[in-house]
């Protein structure tokens, strides 16, 4: 865990290779909702997955739309970003709260970064693969069929966090709870934006405590400054 995150810019539309999809369609047949807060970002992946025979069933910016649609609409598959700053539910929320409703559903998570922080929220939301915006269309479109084909939990995100330095064993709401208090959140605030109450967050921070070797929030803030895990985004709005 010692190399800090890389971050893209929010805007970055980075789908290149565009011209090498061979276009045949049927290769990677499937149903999909795609969920990010940029309709341009949103309409190039359509395009991509189009090109391989992919059906975009629908195409939302709102972490709570992609689970209406997740219930309507039974997809085979959620592509979703982990980074919806302007959401009151974080993207790694979304991905938890879609396992649970459709434990079939295929999912595969975006992000601007590529670290073992988000790589680790990802996997323990329920992600079977994980992908920087940066990717190219060729690796979008090949993660998303090899999801869509044999659903194998020895996913691509699998893969590269057991490739990972070694790192705490958190959950994925222990991990969005450090987050937070590493940004300065009170247990009040974390709950209001967690839409949990003040006795839950005080449990996850317990055992997120014990696994990081720690005995405070100072203490769990540091670590994720000492592993360069703390530049991450982070909503402010009430």
């Amino acid at each position: 865990m010692g190399s800090a995150p890389r971050r893209v810019d929010d805007d970055t539309v980075d789908l290149g290779g565009l011209e090498d999809l061979d276009g045949a369609p049927g290769e990677g047949d499937g149903e999909v909702v795609l969920l990010d807060e940029h309709p341009i970002w949103l309409d190039a992946l359509e395009t991509v997955l189009s090109s391989k025979g992919i059906r975009v069933i629908g195409k939302v910016t709102s972490p709570e739309a992609a689970l209406e649609l997740v219930d309507s609409g039974r997809p085979d598959a959620l592509v979703a970003s982990i980074e919806l700053p302007s959401s009151d539910m974080g993207g790694v929320e979304c991905l938890r709260r879609a396992r649970e409703r459709s434990p079939g559903l295929r999912i595969v998570a975006f992000s601007t970064y590529h670290d073992p922080f988000h790589h680790s929220a990802a996997a323990t939301a329920g992600a079977d693969a994980y992908l920087s915006k940066t990717a190219d269309a060729s690796e979008v479109a090949e993660t998303i069929r090899e999801c869509l084909a044999n659903g194998s939990k020895q996913s691509r995100c699998s893969r590269e966090l057991e490739n990972s330095p070694a790192r705490p064993a958190l959950t994925a709401r222990e991990l969005e709870i450090v987050h937070l208090v590493a940004h300065g959140y009170t247990n009040v605030q974390i709950a209001e934006r967690l839409w949990v109450t003040k006795s839950t967050v005080k449990f996850h921070l317990v055992n997120a405590y014990r696994k990081l070797g720690v005995s405070n929030r100072t203490q769990a803030a540091r670590y994720l400054f000492d592993h360069g895990l703390s530049d991450l985004p982070v909503d402010r709005s009430p």
